[in-house]
């Protein structure tokens, strides 16, 4: 559909005041808008769908692929999808063991990073954070009985094109807690609550304004920003979830890599502002699942590396102090990507 030009100063200052912007794979939960749904290009908002029309899912991939992360729509569409998003993610972790586990757990993971989405947007709501919370400490139960499915439910999660802030959090998640089932070191509830740790970790990126990360290139200063992205998480978690001090003390450094990364990639020496911190083994694969994870898929200013490369780097991270650990990784990333 042709999309129709408003160039009147008059109407563009008026839907700058009037519309909110949403993830654009929330469109998935409208089942008919009541207003136009606009992207914002070229400084002017442009119509890409027409009041009473239903958003398909060609229309939603193809605003993906133009790199239009969010669109912009009127409060009472907002409302309609906020409310359809939380009572499908509701619906769908009430009934996870009921029915086809492989398309129950892919909509699930699905639903769960769209709801993310809105937590990021309003990271001091108890209510979305409980949601998110919940959901995710019984989904953690769902993927622990259905180990089979666990790299068809990543292989999934991948093709929603979701920006990476709404994925990398649950895919990293996903290889963490099927790489500690196979490891047969760690009980179930250690295993849930690593998961959990893992999956909150990146709540602080809230902080960060959304057009940051869609730059091809970061000044210093934003990289600071990013970087302490893991304090914003302890600060918006703490005393806000039952989550224990040392499970919240992993997510406030979860960085702690990077730095030897920094040193790895660019072979510049990095100037550290801190003394470099020891943490145990679940610290160290939390990092190095959320390090491989962010190598291997695209960002804005840099393309993706191909596992063997990122492999070799994190053997660099991690091979000295852990190299029992190492080798399992090797052979269950060979075992879960079947190369």
């Amino acid at each position: 559909m042709a999309a129709l030009q408003i160039n009147s100063y008059t109407e563009q200052h008026r839907l700058a005041l009037k519309l909110q912007s949403i993830l654009v794979g929330e469109l998935y939960l409208s089942s008919k808008l009541k207003h136009p749904v606009y992207v914002f290009k070229g400084g002017i908002f442009i119509p890409v769908l027409y009041e009473g029309s239903i958003p398909s899912k060609e229309l939603i991939n193809t605003l993906i692929k133009n790199s239009h992360r969010t669109v912009y729509i009127y409060p009472e569409d907002v409302i309609e999808i906020k409310k359809s998003l939380e009572n499908a993610l509701i619906k769908v972790t009430r009934s996870l063991s009921v029915g086809d586990p492989l398309e129950n757990g892919t909509k699930d993971l699905k639903l769960l990073s769209l709801n993310l989405g809105g937590l990021y947007k309003n990271p001091h709501s108890d209510e979305l954070l409980m949601l998110q919370f919940q959901s995710t400490q019984n989904l953690s139960k769902f993927l622990l009985e259905n180990k089979k499915f666990l790299p068809h439910y990543y292989e999934n999660l991948t093709k929603e094109n979701f920006h990476f802030t709404l994925a990398q959090p649950m895919l990293s998640s996903i290889l963490l807690l099927s790489f500690l089932q196979a490891t047969h070191l760690f009980h179930d509830k250690e295993i849930e609550n690593l998961f959990l740790t893992s999956y909150l970790k990146d709540i602080g990126v809230s902080i960060i304004p959304d057009e940051k990360y869609d730059l091809k290139a970061l000044t210093t200063r934003d990289q600071d920003l990013f970087a302490h992205h893991a304090d914003f998480s302890f600060d918006l978690l703490d005393g806000r979830i039952p989550l224990s001090k040392n499970y919240l003390s992993i997510i406030k450094h979860h960085h702690f890599l990077n730095h030897k990364i920094k040193n790895l990639v660019t072979k510049e020496k990095i100037q550290q502002k801190e003394p470099e911190m020891i943490f145990g083994l679940e610290s160290t694969l939390i990092a190095v699942f959320d390090i491989l994870v962010a190598m291997t898929s695209d960002r804005p200013y840099r393309k993706k590396m191909g596992l063997y490369q990122s492999l070799e780097i994190i053997k660099r991270m991690m091979a000295d102090d852990y190299p029992q650990e190492f080798k399992a990784l090797v052979i269950f990333l060979k075992q879960f990507y079947k190369i």
